[in-house]
Formats: structure tokens, C-alpha cells, sequence
């Protein structure tokens, strides 16, 4: 062991020189220093000490105190010293300041007592500061005590000291990989790399980008993700080491402690450039100056204050970056006369000492391992435990490990390419694989006590707001933990605790959360989503068979159900939803109360569902209303005026009205005669001018930038198409996903602007596509579009606040891209939108038509284009005739040979409209009749739009049928008209 610096060496040595060699031929595990006291750990457990002034001695001393127990690790305060014994019991010994400034008689380290306020706690490492201390269970929980004038015990409690141990409770879940403290000042690291800092914060010395001192433990988000696998605090600043070798300083600088060729403060962590390829494995902290040990050289370099020569170059002053230490390669002859080469094995620092201990062996410490090795026991994993041996020990390690969240959440990390130190709020750092096959280990004897750990121990001890990210872990360890269990009301009652932990979640670590989801490997989010759809489907059975329709049980695992539904959605790996299906309908037809409460849950529905949801509100709304139907008498020569006019004049509570439209100077009204109308006024409002604005390019309709030439007309053709979906009729509107989008609240993207204006929508694609630095002088953009006035002229309107000042870079060509789609989509068209959503809005009371899909009630209004004709045959039903007769036969081998045009127009014959309502033609059922005419070849077929029946003479030959079906198809313009 070779040290320097501050010595207790009377012996007239140059201080300033690292030769001084103590403890020669013992291997040394640990040491600390601070104030005048030196306290050696042996890896055999034995303590020795030195004490400045203690009768001149030079040598460390053997510690007495500890004759039956075995010291694992030490640490020291200003004047106190932490003893954890290889047992896990903590010792602590006050150190009698005055006598290290007089040649005392008696040894100012006083006898250790146990640390009663801890003694039923496995420890498993110790950090002192000046005057405060931290203690590591083996559970990962943190304890301080001690003074708390600036927060360093982490506790809050408005800097009261603390004089037997407390929890630092909001670190509670977190798997702890080290603790640490400096002067008034502590951390804490996770296993991921994670770190929070607390107390003192004068210099910036916690890293958090201010000089405010922080009463709870404060997230250093600066570090995250550089894989921080040691941390080293000195009295004002703080050094931190990766495992790729990199370090990192910050806090105070007046000595050049933090090596970055200054004496100013930092406050947030700062790379020390000047061990610039050089890989570092141990770092370590003096009162004001630090050491880094280079492996591959085996050199230490030094920087900061050398007033006591702890630098280790030969000199007194101060060093503001790293340089190597001056230590010579100490040679020794074997007991063979051959001589071997020392090695550097570790590094400490306190006080105004540095220390090296050397092995002749080459045994180097890795930086992964150099907090390990101040760690007493490293809690084993639980994936470890479940492969072992199972005995009564392994069994109750199980369980513990299980009661635990630290236990829990520090299992499973993906070491892959160091995978858990990318944990944040994208990426959850496991490795779901791992864990699934170590679950599979579970013996099946151990279910229940696993399942009753997790219940009753686990689940209660969480947060609502997490202080580390890292404790979400358990909400995706858990489920997995479930699907492996085998009696269904364990993983069920279970399943229900984690519910009710989930949606207790502050929102904000509810949105990790489902980021986490939405990184999730394919097959366990889709053995996810099925739990809860199995769980949902199971407890709404229950509540059908129960007495009580409200089971807030069910509702939570909904919620949950929901939530992964949406999460799907921006998912890259999306699962099919059917996954999330409940046949809902077949269990509750003659429940509508719990129908109703499972609306805000529309993943549970499918189309055929929502569609009989649709059609039962409309019933009940209808059902409570003084008149029940609306009439609409329009004319053939003025549908558009007409429609609109009749609109205007009723009442809005009208609206929940069956709709009967009745053509003027006609006698037949009916559903046929209303769909008729509804498909006329969509054609002349596609072809008017006047409301809508055509684009060209995609032959869709969307709102002008202006106001309309007709009163009201965006308000009451809301009206129109929210009648329509009301009363299940078709409406060609052609308008493009973009406004069903804004229907029901979803954000119109960049796609959906390509589909409305293609021409724009590509051109700005090419703008979020063209990746180089020359943007702004090949496109010349700045952030304005070109709007057109009511007189006409050309304006560039700002996209945002003196956007025409701001050009289009490489950096916001994005941001451009968005905001140029939310003017066209959205701002530009505001006022005209929200008064058609006022207006469709208008005829419903219930919130049933917010469960479908923007695609889906585009088909519902629009009706669907994707036909599927051999259905129309399977579907269809005969009258007085057989599908095997001739005449149907005919029918269905002409109807085949039609061009899609012409089957399209025969549907319109038949229904008033070419669309087929939503859900697909597999829905859509034709009445084929048998006419009863005595002239069957010169009769045409007739429609009957009403039940959408078609009247079919029994032709004489196919060729007839062809003639006079064609026939009937061009004359279908006017309902119910015979061709000449």
C-alpha cells in the first residue's frame, strides 16, 4: 500500500513524495480518511488505523476493538466512523477531534458500538459526510442520519437532524447500485446508471445546472444514459465515472479539482477532456482534489489542490488537469531470486491523502467493479434465485425478493449492448425474454406465496409518483409474473391490485408507461392485451350475473384495456384489435345501463357492435321526444335550396327525429324516398360551389378559408350528415379522413393533407425528406403560406409569430411541416369546421358515436367502396323463387359479367346510393321476387328501394334478361320509374 499527502510520519520524509509504503504484504480492501484519521479494511477483516499525533506513530495500528468480528468496509465523517462487518451489522466509533491536535495519550478513536437503529438490517454499504451519514440495506433501501442543516439526509423535514436512521423514502423502488456522500452533500446510483443527488449544492456540486440546495433526492437528468457506474464526492464537488471509462466532474473548481483546466465552478456535469483516450477504471475523491486510474498504463493521474502533497508530484502546488503520478515501479525478489513488476490494483483518497494499493499479481479492477467492491453482498437477482437449488434459504430469498420492488425492478435488465443503461421514458431497459423463461423456473409450489408477496408486500410499497423512472419496471415485470401463474382467481385477484396501482400513476408516469408499451416486442404486448381482454370479459360476466350492473374492478381493467387499444396505434408492431374485442352484445341485449357504461371503452366493440350501439341510441332518443318523426318535403327541381330550408325551420330537438323525406307532387315515401334524397343533395352540394371549396387534384371537398355565401350552411349541413348517421342513411359527401378525424378529436397529420391536396402534402414531404445542410438556400421557405382575401388577393399569412423572419432549416423543417399542415387542416378553417361539428353534434345525446374510428365513421356517413360482389350472392334471399332456379341462375351469371360501373349502378337501382353501408357487403342483403306478370319478356325489372327488393320477371332466356336488367340500371335516375 503506498501513500501520500497529508502523513502522520514524524519520520522527516518529504511529504510531498508517494514513496512511503505501509502495510507491506497485506492485501487491502478498503480506505478512508478524513480529519486527521486513516482507517485501514484488510480483505481478511482486519481494521487498522492511524491517527495524526497519536504518539508520533507513522505505521497504522491494529484496530483491538474488533477481535470476533470481520470488517468488511469503513468510512469517516468529521468525527465519526462507519465499521460494516462482513455480517452486514454496522459499528460506529466517535473520534475525539481534540486529542488529533495534541499528542494525546489516549487513542482518539473511541470504541465501536453497534448502531442499534439498524441492527435488525442487512448492510451492505456505508457513506459518511462531514457530518451525516447513509446506509445501504441489502433490500436497496436508503437510511441517513445526522445533521441535515442543507438536506443532505435526503428525508425533507426542513433541515431537523436526525439521530437514529430514516428512510429515504423517495427512493423507495429504486434498485440501488452505490451510495455516496461529500461534505454536506449525498447520491445515490442505480443499476441503470441512474443518478440522484441531495443536501449542499453551493458550487453546483449535485449537478444540477443551479447553486439551490435540494432537501428530497433531485434527478441529475444531465447523466443519463452515459452508463454512470461510480460516483466519488469530495467536500464541494463530485466525480462521476462511466463504464465506458469516461469521467465526469462538477461542483467546485478553486483548486482545479474538477480538472478542466480552471478554477471556476460547474454546475452540471462536465467531461474532463484532458483524459481524452484514456479508458479509466477507478476514480476517487480527497477533500479537493481527485484521482483517475488508467488500466491499460497502469498510471494514476491527479489534478487540484497539492497544499499537503496528496498530488503525488513532488510539489505543493496546485494542479488545474490531470497528470501522472510520480509513482515509481517497486520491484521486489521473490523468494526465488526473480524479480516481479507491482501493479496499481486500487486507488483511494480522503482528506488530503491518496492512497494505491499494489499487487504483484496482475489483478486489475474493472469500472464496472469498483463500487461492487465496496458493496458487502450484492443482491442476488431474482432470475439467479429461481435457477438455484430450492431449499428452505432459496425459498424464503424468493419470497423476500418478490416482497421487494427494488428486488424486482433490478432483475431482468438488458445487458445486451448495455441495454437498462438506456432506461428513460422511451425504453424500459429489460430483457422481456429473459424473464418470461425465468418465470417458467417458478416452482408451482411457490404460486401462492409469490402471488400473496406481490399482493400484499410489493404493490402497496409503490409510489404514486416515482422519484426513479426505474420503478415502473415492476408494471411490466408483473404481468409476466401473472401470465405464468396457474389458477385463474390468483392472477385474477392479483391482476385487480395492479390495476388499482396503475391508474393511481401521476399522469406523467402514466405516459412512460405506455411509451414503454409502445416499445414493447410484438408478442408480449399482443399476450398483454389479451390478458385484459380475457380479464375484462371474465368480470363483466360476473357483473351480468351479479346483483350490482357497477363493478369498479371492471372499469379499471377497461381503463387499462383502452389504454393499450390507443397505445396500438402509434405502435410500429401493431397487433391485430380484434384482440381487444368483447361480443359485448351477445351477453347484454337487455341490459342498456351497462351497454352505456362501457361506451368510454370503444375497443371492446367492432363494427357490427358500434353499428347496434349507433341504431339503439337513436331508438331511445326517438322514444323521448314528442314527435317522434321529422318530415322534410322537398322538391325534385330544388333538393339543395329545399333541403336546406326545411332544415332551417324545424326545431333542434327535432333532430333526434326519424327522418321521412317526401319528394313533392310524389305519392311514396319511405326509407327508399329518404336515401334518394340524401344521395341527390350530396351530389349538388359536390357540385356547389358556393359552400364547399373542390379540390381539383384530389376531388375532394373541404372548407374555404372564408365565409359562406349561404347563412349558416356549414351548420346545417352538420345537421344533414349527423341525420344521416342517425338514421342509417348514405351520404357522398367526399370529404377526405381529415374532417372525420376532427370529428372525433384526433390530429389530422401530413398524410392526411396529402390525401386532401396531394400536389402540398408531397411537396412538404420533400421538405421533411431532404436531410442537408443547404435547406435553406435550395427551398428559400420561411415560415408564411400564401393565403387568398375575400377581394381576391394574395397574402402571406404567418405561420407563427414573425414567421417571416425566421427561414426554413435544416433543424425546424419539421416543426414548418407541421405548422403548414395545422394552418391548412385546422387554423385556416376553424370557425367553418366548428360550426358543421356544432351542427352534427347536435343530433346526439349520448357519446356513442365517439367510439368509432375516424375510417370507420367516414364508411358509416360516406358508406364503404370496398365490395366484395360473390357476397352479394351468398346474402341474397329469394321469394316464390329458389337459388337454384333458372331465372336466378340467369340473373347471377349477368350480373357477374357487368363492369364495376355497372354493378355499381345496379345498387344504386336498388338502394339509391352506390355505397354499401359500413361493416362490408357481407352485411348487405337483397329480396330477390319472383313478378307476377303474364309478360314476363317485356316487362323490366323493379326496385323497390324501400326493403331494397329487386321484382324479377322469369325471363325466357338469358339474353333477355341482360336487355332489360341493363335497361332497367340506366332508367334508375328517378325512384321507381319504368323505362319506356
Amino acid at each position: 500500500m503506498l501513500c501520500w499527502g497529508e502523513l502522520a510520519s514524524g519520520s522527516g520524509q518529504n511529504p510531498c513524495s508517494p514513496s512511503e509504503e505501509i502495510l507491506k504484504g497485506e492485501r487491502v480492501q478498503h480506505v478512508c480518511s478524513r480529519e486527521g484519521v486513516t482507517v485501514f479494511v484488510l480483505e481478511n477483516g482486519k481494521v487498522y488505523t492511524r491517527a495524526r499525533g497519536w504518539k508520533r506513530k507513522s505505521k497504522p495500528g491494529n484496530f483491538h476493538h474488533f477481535k470476533e468480528q470481520k470488517i468488511h468496509f469503513a468510512d469517516s465523517g468529521s468525527s465519526h466512523i462507519l465499521f460494516l462487518s462482513k455480517v452486514g451489522s454496522l459499528y460506529c466509533s466517535q473520534v475525539n477531534s481534540r486529542q488529533l491536535e495534541t499528542q494525546a495519550k489516549e487513542f482518539p478513536i473511541l470504541k465501536p458500538q453497534l448502531l442499534k437503529g439498524l441492527s435488525d438490517r442487512k448492510i451492505i454499504q456505508v457513506a459518511c459526510g462531514n457530518n451525516h451519514s447513509l446506509a445501504l440495506t441489502k433490500d436497496s433501501q436508503i437510511f441517513a442520519w445526522g445533521q441535515n442543516t442543507y438536506g443532505q439526509l435526503g428525508v425533507g423535514m426542513d433541515n431537523v437532524s436526525q439521530h437514529s436512521p430514516q428512510s429515504v423514502i423517495s427512493l423507495m423502488g429504486m434498485p440501488v447500485a452505490q451510495i455516496a456522500a461529500g461534505g454536506d452533500h449525498s447520491f445515490a446510483l442505480s443499476l441503470s446508471g441512474t443518478v440522484f443527488g441531495w443536501g449542499r449544492n453551493n458550487h453546483g456540486q449535485l449537478g444540477l445546472k443551479d447553486t439551490e440546495g435540494r432537501q428530497k433526492p433531485s434527478h441529475v437528468k444531465l447523466l443519463d444514459c452515459k452508463k454512470v457506474v461510480h460516483i466519488a464526492c469530495g467536500e464541494e464537488h463530485t466525480a462521476v465515472l462511466t463504464k465506458d471509462g469516461l469521467v465526469f466532474t462538477f461542483g467546485a473548481g478553486s483548486y482545479g479539482q474538477l480538472g478542466h483546466n480552471s478554477t471556476e465552478d460547474e454546475t452540471k456535469p462536465h467531461l474532463v477532456g484532458y483524459l481524452f483516450g484514456k479508458k479509466a477504471s477507478q476514480i476517487a475523491c480527497g477533500s479537493y482534489h481527485t484521482l483517475v486510474f488508467i488500466p491499460s498504463s497502469g498510471k494514476i493521474y491527479s489534478f487540484g489542490c497539492g497544499e499537503k502533497g496528496q498530488l503525488g508530484n513532488r510539489e505543493t502546488k496546485d494542479q488545474l488537469v490531470p497528470l501522472p503520478v510520480n509513482i515509481m515501479d517497486m520491484v521486489n525478489k521473490n523468494g526465488n531470486g526473480h524479480t516481479t513488476k507491482s501493479v496499481v490494483r486500487r486507488i483511494f483518497a480522503g482528506g488530503d491523502q491518496s492512497f494505491a494499493a499494489c499487487s504483484r499479481a496482475v489483478d486489475l479492477v474493472s469500472s464496472t467493479d469498483q463500487s461492487a467492491l465496496n458493496t458487502l453482498r450484492q443482491t442476488t437477482t431474482v432470475g439467479k434465485l429461481l435457477k438455484q437449488e430450492l431449499n428452505k434459504i432459496t425459498k424464503k430469498a424468493i419470497i423476500q425478493a418478490f416482497s421487494s420492488p427494488q428486488a424486482l425492478c433490478g432483475s431482468f435488465l438488458d445487458v445486451r449492448k448495455d441495454g437498462h443503461f438506456k432506461t428513460n421514458g422511451v425504453t424500459s431497459g429489460l430483457d422481456l425474454s429473459a424473464m418470461y423463461l425465468s418465470f417458467l423456473n417458478l416452482p408451482k409450489t411457490l404460486n401462492l406465496q409469490v402471488k400473496n408477496a406481490v399482493q400484499n408486500n410489493l404493490i402497496p410499497s409503490l409510489p404514486q409518483s416515482p422519484t426513479c423512472v426505474e420503478t415502473l419496471r415492476v408494471y411490466i415485470i408483473i404481468p409476466e409474473l401473472i401470465a405464468v401463474l396457474d389458477k385463474s382467481e390468483d392472477s385474477a385477484t392479483l391482476l385487480e391490485s395492479l390495476n388499482r396501482s396503475i391508474l393511481s400513476l401521476e399522469d406523467s408516469y402514466f405516459k412512460i408507461l405506455e411509451r414503454w408499451w409502445c416499445t414493447m416486442p410484438y408478442y408480449f404486448f399482443l399476450r398483454l392485451v389479451r390478458m385484459y381482454q380475457k380479464e375484462s370479459h371474465r368480470l363483466l360476466q360476473l357483473t351480468m350475473t351479479g346483483a350490482s350492473k357497477s363493478n369498479p374492478q371492471l372499469h379499471n381493467s377497461l381503463k387499462i384495456l383502452q389504454t393499450l387499444y390507443q397505445v396500438n396505434l402509434s405502435r410500429d408492431s401493431k397487433i391485430s384489435v380484434r384482440n381487444c374485442y368483447i361480443p359485448v352484445m351477445k351477453m347484454l341485449k337487455d341490459s342498456l345501463t351497462v351497454l352505456q357504461q362501457l361506451v368510454p371503452y370503444p375497443c371492446i366493440f367492432d363494427l357490427e357492435t358500434k353499428l347496434e350501439l349507433l341504431n339503439l341510441e337513436s331508438i331511445i332518443l326517438k322514444k323521448n321526444i314528442l314527435q317522434p318523426i321529422l318530415r322534410l318535403c322537398v322538391s325534385r327541381m330544388s333538393i339543395f335550396q329545399d333541403g336546406l330550408q326545411e332544415l332551417r325551420r324545424i326545431q333542434s330537438a327535432a333532430y333526434y327525429a326519424a327522418v321521412e323525406v317526401r319528394f313533392k307532387g310524389e305519392p311514396c315515401y319511405g326509407p327508399g324516398v329518404s336515401q334518394e334524397f340524401f344521395t341527390l343533395f350530396t351530389q349538388e352540394l359536390y357540385n356547389n360551389k358556393r359552400i364547399f371549396k373542390l379540390k381539383k387534384s384530389s376531388e375532394l371537398l373541404w372548407f374555404p378559408n372564408r365565409e359562406p355565401e349561404i347563412d349558416n350552411a356549414f351548420y346545417l349541413v352538420g345537421i344533414l350528415c349527423g341525420l344521416a348517421v342517425s338514421n342509417g342513411f348514405i351520404c357522398t359527401f367526399h370529404f377526405p379522413l381529415a374532417l372525420y378525424k376532427k370529428l372525433l378529436s384526433v390530429p389530422p397529420t401530413l398524410e392526411d393533407l396529402k390525401e386532401l391536396s396531394p400536389t402540398l402534402g408531397t411537396s412538404l414531404q420533400g421538405v421533411l425528406d431532404y436531410e442537408y445542410d443547404d435547406i435553406e438556400t435550395i427551398l428559400c421557405h420561411d415560415f408564411t403560406v400564401n393565403k387568398k382575401t375575400a377581394d381576391g388577393k394574395i397574402i402571406q399569412q404567418e405561420l407563427i409569430p414573425d414567421g417571416s423572419k425566421i427561414p426554413v432549416q435544416k433543424h425546424n423543417r419539421k416543426q414548418y411541416v407541421d405548422a403548414v399542415v395545422d394552418y391548412k387542416l385546422n387554423t385556416s378553417v376553424k370557425k367553418q369546421f366548428e360550426a358543421f361539428s356544432r351542427g352534427f353534434r347536435s343530433c346526439y345525446s349520448l357519446p356513442v358515436v365517439d367510439t368509432f374510428l375516424p375510417e370507420e365513421l367516414r364508411d358509416v356517413i360516406q358508406g364503404s367502396t370496398r365490395y366484395e360482389w360473390e357476397l352479394l350472392e351468398q346474402n341474397a334471399r329469394y321469394f316464390e323463387y329458389q337459388n337454384t332456379d333458372r331465372a336466378v341462375r340467369n340473373f347471377w351469371q349477368v350480373f357477374e359479367s357487368l363492369p364495376e360501373e355497372k354493378k355499381k349502378r345496379f345498387l344504386a337501382f336498388l338502394s339509391g346510393t352506390e355505397r354499401i353501408p359500413a361493416g362490408g357487403i357481407q352485411n348487405y342483403c337483397i329480396k330477390i321476387l319472383k313478378s307476377r306478370t303474364d309478360e314476363p319478356d317485356s316487362s323490366y325489372p323493379r326496385a323497390y328501394t324501400c326493403t331494397m327488393s329487386l321484382e324479377l320477371p322469369n325471363y325466357s332466356s338469358i339474353e333477355i334478361l341482360r336487355e332489360k336488367l341493363l335497361h332497367a340500371i340506366e332508367f334508375s335516375e328517378e325512384f321507381n320509374a319504368q323505362p319506356p
